[in-house]
């Protein structure tokens, strides 16, 4: 459904560049807002791909840290592999 909303040119300009950060339509902006204004149900949308990039690097640095030798990766292999 369209509609028609006022507001102020301070707010509009806040909402769009929002909206712009988060990489989404003023429309998805201000429908969220509604729907949890009004405490609606809503399916989550799915996480950014930096959330998993996060993960990723996460695990990385685990692995890392818990490699017991004083080689890298490669030479480990290549050692292995003799």
């Amino acid at each position: 459904m369209k509609t028609t909303l006022e507001m102020s040119d301070l707010l509009f300009r806040a909402a769009k560049a929002a909206a712009a950060r988060r990489g989404q339509s003023l429309k998805a902006l201000v429908t969220g807002a509604l729907e949890r204004e009004l405490k609606l149900t809503r399916q989550k949308p799915a996480p950014k791909a930096s959330s998993y990039l996060r993960t990723v690097r996460a695990v990385a640095s685990a692995n890392a840290a818990a490699w017991q030798s004083s080689l890298d990766a490669v030479s480990a292999v290549r050692e292995q592999r003799r």
